[in-house]
């Protein structure tokens, strides 16, 4: 790491938590594990008091839900969340909370180090004050549209044109196709589910699978995105669903 970093652990059972502590105190000495909680209301006592970069967040606690920690904290694009969860069905949520990493328990040690490797790369890009560019230019006819990305919602190839879909019920079409705006499209954040499709990750609600798979999205008004077969495990590898 390039700096000592402090961690919080919270887990549902504390001997889960322990065992987590343990595990980050012999492999990783860069880290300085700061105390332990199993609930929700624990837990942001102690990380108010406590400050720690980096949380280690369960989901399905004994009392209350691990996503009210992140929302209860004024500060919380400040800390590197890394979610533990026996499910998979919370990644999409967590996601679109922009926590660093989704662990899926049973974790091995190489899920820790890849985790704790992008909280360092976040960490680096935040002392070199390193911003990526919001805007997005959208050629159409006489005019250039420019849009934040992240009002896109998703985007759907029309043959050599593709249609932004924006938050407020807006859309715009755009004389490019898709596979350009994949290349220039940040994609950490946007992901090609279809041949026809793009969506912004941090948009998506869950993964409908009943007829099939299916994306939906937050936006009332978004019918559901198919996902292609051989879209599926990527998209789940690109959601750390393991």
């Amino acid at each position: 790491m390039v700096a000592q970093l402090k961690a919080f652990i919270v887990e549902n059972g504390i001997t889960g938590g322990e065992g987590l502590s343990v595990i980050l105190k012999k492999y990783f000495p860069e880290i300085d594990v700061l105390g332990l909680a199993d609930n929700v209301e624990a837990a942001l006592g102690r990380i108010a008091k406590l400050k720690p970069d980096i949380i280690f967040l369960d989901i399905e606690l004994k009392k209350g839900c691990g996503f009210q920690i992140i929302e209860n904290l004024s500060a919380k694009s400040k800390y590197f969340f890394i979610i533990t969860s026996h499910v998979e069905k919370y990644a999409l949520k967590a996601i679109s909370y922009g926590v660093t990493d989704y662990l899926l328990k049973p974790f091995q040690l190489e899920d820790i180090v890849l985790a704790l490797n992008k909280v360092k790369k976040k960490t680096e890009a935040r002392s070199n004050k390193v911003d990526d560019i919001e805007i997005v230019a959208l050629p159409s006819g006489n005019k250039v549209e420019l849009i934040k990305k992240e009002d896109i919602i998703y985007l759907k190839a029309e043959g050599r044109y593709t249609r932004f879909f924006l938050k407020g019920d807006i859309n715009l079409i755009a004389c490019r196709n898709i596979g350009e705006y994949e290349k220039l499209l940040d994609p950490k954040m946007f992901f090609r589910i279809h041949n026809s499709f793009m969506v912004n990750i941090t948009q998506a609600k869950n993964i409908n699978k009943a007829a099939g798979n299916y994306l939906e999205l937050k936006a009332a008004n978004c019918a559901l995105l198919p996902i292609a077969k051989r879209k599926y495990d990527l998209l789940k590898k690109f959601l750390n669903i393991k």
